[in-house]
């Protein structure tokens, strides 16, 4: 059992929030049993951390841990990135120390930024993604994993076989399915561009017969839609993974920029998820994430940092940038904490577990302490997005546990 004395900022919805001041958070189990305001002399045994406010943990929609050590390597546009940086920095991840070390790492940098449910990418090799899996268990992470598959257009030491490609990757989420309650496999075809259509299909196939979750990128970048379309031949980028099958209730596609109206209504009639990254989008020059639009249709959506082309892990920086990257749009401090706490909890049908402070939910927890001299009240939300960095993490907690402390 732990009592911490706290501020607490807590998402309702979209449009509010809540500011609960000197409180206590009483955790047992892993499970937040109690939230109350503190009276002195009502619980005697208690962690003084009233110089701190707490936050529901923060969720991370589209991350690759393969490109952490990448982060900041430039190039203004998609494709020439990914070949000039990622392709050979993931295949560095065939060697399981390498892999290791990365992983060890990845996860250490999501805790001390406050994260506590992570969407991922490793590279595609079924060792680094296993081996990911094994340090994130052995650490207590939460998260959604999969092994990156590419079966065509892509360098020879990191294109699959069609066959083995699914192989592995069902292997992989049969071995980690289920044996956790705080890890999965989630499918990761790459894009449309390293996919074949039987390889999108199989994967389709599979996941619906199972529930399962998959994770890939949309519309992202001209120049990768124009490809798309010489390589299928169809009118967007969007119905190729319609026909695929892949744009179902469990997909998350990652970007979702460049988007017709016919595509978001495609994505709406499906109930498909969106992860959007303004960091990357602004990194690469990718475009604007069209949100009045996307909000319009009610499609949900959360963020991700998509590292390496997002520069950070801190989801509050992303969440600024979602401030930023909108040109006339403006989103305010409760809409950009939402949607990197509640909003992505039930985006991912997790919110009855995480995504906010209540009793009898899991407690993924994040404590931070303001600068010097800057008090803790209402308005401190609206510092911490605008600047976060300069509000230090003192605690993260992940069911009950601490994944890391000052």
């Amino acid at each position: 059992m732990r009592n911490i004395l706290c501020n607490i900022i807590n998402p309702i919805s979209a449009e509010s929030y809540e500011y609960l001041p000197q409180h206590i958070i009483s955790i047992d189990n892993g499970i937040i049993t109690r939230i109350c305001p503190f009276v002195d002399g009502d619980i005697l045994d208690y962690e003084d951390y009233r110089d701190a406010v707490a936050l529901p943990g923060f969720i991370d929609l589209h991350v690759h841990l393969s490109q952490y050590r990448i982060r900041g390597m430039y190039e203004p546009a998609l494709i020439p990135w990914l070949n000039k940086y990622v392709f050979p920095e993931e295949a560095h991840s065939i060697d399981v120390d390498y892999a290791t070390d990365l992983a060890k790492r990845f996860f250490n940098a999501l805790s001390r930024v406050g994260t506590t449910t992570s969407i991922i990418y490793t590279s595609p090799y079924e060792t680094a993604c296993d081996t990911a899996f094994e340090i994130a268990q052995s650490m207590g992470i939460r998260a959604m994993i999969g092994m990156t598959m590419m079966d065509m257009n892509s360098p020879i030491d990191l294109e699959q076989t069609t066959a083995d490609s699914l192989k592995t990757s069902i292997k992989l989420y049969e071995k980690w399915h289920g044996k956790s309650p705080l890890l999965d496999y989630i499918f990761a075809p790459r894009f449309a561009p390293t996919c074949s259509m039987p390889l999108m299909q199989e994967i389709s196939a599979f996941a619906l017969k199972h529930n399962a979750w998959i994770q890939t990128h949309l519309s992202e970048n001209p120049d990768e839609l124009q490809w798309v379309k010489e390589l299928f031949g169809m009118e967007s980028y969007t119905e190729v993974y319609e026909k695929a099958g892949l744009v179902t209730p469990h997909t998350i596609f990652g970007h979702s920029i460049h988007l017709s109206d016919r595509e978001l209504g495609i994505l709406k009639a499906n109930e498909a998820k969106i992860a959007h990254c303004p960091d990357s989008n602004f990194f690469l020059k990718s475009g604007e994430y069209p949100l009045q639009r996307i909000q319009n249709k009610a499609i949900a959506f959360g963020l991700g940092s998509d590292v390496g082309a997002g520069t950070t892990l801190n989801m509050l920086h992303h969440a600024k940038m979602m401030n930023y990257r909108q040109s006339e749009f403006s989103v305010l401090p409760a809409s950009a904490l939402y949607h990197i706490t509640l909003g992505s909890a039930k985006l991912l049908g997790m919110d009855e577990r995480i995504g906010s402070l209540q009793a009898g939910k899991e407690a993924d927890i994040v404590f931070l302490k303001p600068p010097e001299d800057y008090p803790l009240n209402e308005q401190s939300l609206s510092q911490m997005l605008f600047f976060g960095d300069e509000y230090t993490v003192q605690e993260t907690i992940v069911a009950g546990n601490k994944v890391y402390s000052l």
